[in-house]
């Protein structure tokens, strides 16, 4: 009697690579997503971020983005800062209050309109931005270590290419509801 001898299976096929891009260009779930993508990078690596700015400095994340920027650009109005920082005027105020209260930022009057207010850093101001930026840099450069120098480069183009699509989306896409979040909910003509 002949034996029985199993003949192995074939070996499934092997489905074919996907190309770069092709999930982000081709989404099929949150995962495959931009934004979605972009939003955990900002919370896992934002989150050193966070630890630094409150558990060193005492500040918030949103207050050290009004320190970066006017650390940069002394003497910048308020809604000024609030449309460079992409943040409503709310948040802004509530920011600079916080600011103000702990002494890092000063706000004095335009001159020639007494309404308006510029804002500035004070040497307590500055000192924390010297001493926090070095370092929210370094974790910025270690995000970036794995990749080659041609990539880091591709990815600074691709950025400022995404964001200026955003602005030009933004300022042309009247198809999508606006929101009334102080109202709880959407706008209904």
């Amino acid at each position: 009697m002949p034996g029985n001898t199993l003949m192995p299976a074939p070996a499934p096929a092997l489905s074919p690579p996907t190309p770069p891009g092709h999930r982000l260009a081709h989404p099929q779930a949150a995962n495959d997503l931009l934004m979605y993508r972009l939003n955990r990078l900002l919370a896992v690596a934002g989150s050193l971020v966070v630890r630094l700015c409150e558990g060193g400095y005492g500040i918030t994340r949103r207050e050290w983005g009004l320190l970066m920027m006017l650390a940069q650009h002394p003497g910048m109005p308020p809604a000024e800062l609030a449309q460079r920082l992409g943040l409503d005027r709310a948040r802004t105020s509530r920011a600079i209050t916080s600011l103000l209260a702990k002494k890092l930022i000063t706000r004095d009057a335009m001159p020639g309109d007494r309404r308006q207010a510029v804002l500035t850093l004070t040497p307590a101001g500055q000192a924390v931005h010297d001493g926090l930026f070095p370092q929210v840099k370094a974790l910025n450069q270690e995000l970036l270590a794995g990749l080659e120098p041609e990539a880091v480069s591709g990815l600074d183009q691709a950025l400022a290419d995404m964001q200026q699509r955003a602005e030009a989306l933004v300022a042309t896409r009247t198809d999508v509801p606006r929101t009334y979040r102080l109202r709880g909910g959407r706008h209904v003509d």
